[in-house]
């Protein structure tokens, strides 16, 4: 069995409502236009049922509400209509389609009530929330309700990354150059909100919670023993930093490993392989990006299969990737 954990979907109410409220938004737009799998389900199971997908994860697609709706109301409001055609996608088959819900990540104060909504009256098994809020950490008081909640509900927390073409990489520019804000901003930014929640206490106060990054944990697998290194050497000189280390159940490593990461990484074998040594088969999910590729996720989800394949691990930890965890994550068997 096959659950690929992390999709996109664009409902098309949603960016009609976009481009009433707004006046749409901008580049990404004319990309999603180009991918008809984002709005068309049936171009989905299509697609499933050629490359052996029994069920797929359908989360909200880029740009965060909040990045193009400034307006906490009015972001709330986009929220909530997204999640609504969400749920209705969903529902064009219930045993193939997982909803997840979003929030306006600017209005705290309703994404709690919002997220009560998708999994009470919406039937969605958890929350995409991005690594930041317009640039703003997601460590702050004001998420700690919502965090609080997701815990209590024992369901995951879908991490994106967030970075913006008008993030510059220097500052005598005004824009980010080549792609560099998403081929290796993205991971920057997952991995800054990892290190971010991990200080916060989160997970002393949650052990529990359940956290989905996407591309397999972003940057952290990559530089284990650099986070085992670095913040030894740095608390000796750094009292504040010190004290916080103190006050953590475990060394900071192990909280990276609490995390859980998808397969997302477009086919390559040897970043999967380290992501795998890293999290363990019981903390890594199969999730692909679809539709995001040329091909309208079917390149990137072969593509992801063969890395999955290739892994020197037994067919028993290739399972629990692929379906055995996220069921047990989102607790399917009781459907």
């Amino acid at each position: 069995m096959k659950i690929d954990c992390f999709t996109h979907v664009m409902p098309q109410a949603y960016a009609d409502a976009l481009q009433q409220e707004v006046g749409g938004y901008g580049e990404l737009a004319k990309l999603h236009k180009a991918m008809p799998a984002l709005f068309d389900m049936d171009l989905r199971i299509a697609s499933m049922d050629r490359l052996g997908i029994d069920q797929q994860v359908i989360t909200l697609a880029a740009p965060p509400v909040e990045v193009v709706a400034k307006d906490p109301e009015l972001a709330a409001k986009l929220a909530a209509i997204a999640n609504d055609g969400i749920a209705e996608m969903a529902d064009r088959d219930p045993g193939r389609f997982i909803p997840v819900g979003n929030i306006a990540m600017n209005n705290m104060s309703v994404a709690v009530a919002e997220t009560r909504r998708c999994i009470e009256q919406l039937g969605m098994k958890g929350m995409l929330i991005y690594s930041s809020d317009r640039r703003r950490a997601i460590d702050t008081d004001r998420f700690m309700p919502f965090y609080d909640l997701m815990a209590d509900y024992d369901l995951p927390i879908w991490i994106h990354p967030a970075r913006e073409p008008d993030v510059p990489d220097y500052i005598d520019e005004d824009v980010s150059e080549y792609v560099i804000w998403q081929v290796f901003g993205w991971p920057y930014e997952t991995t800054a909100a990892m290190t971010r929640l991990v200080f916060s206490g989160v997970f002393d106060r949650h052990p529990d919670i359940k956290f989905i990054t996407h591309h397999a944990g972003a940057m952290a697998p990559f530089f284990d023993k650099r986070i085992e290194s670095v913040y030894p050497l740095f608390t000796s000189a750094n009292p504040k930093l010190r004290e916080q280390v103190e006050s953590m159940d475990e060394p900071v490593l192990n909280y990276f490993k609490k995390f859980y990461g998808d397969t997302a990484l477009m086919g390559s074998v040897g970043g999967l392989t380290n992501a795998l040594a890293f999290f363990g088969s019981d903390h890594l999910l199969f999730g692909t990006d679809a539709p995001f590729d040329l091909q309208g996720g079917d390149q990137f989800t072969v593509d992801t299969v063969t890395s999955i394949e290739a892994l020197p691990a037994s067919d028993k930890a290739k399972q629990e990737i692929y379906s055995e965890n996220l069921r047990r994550m989102l607790r399917l068997d009781s459907r």
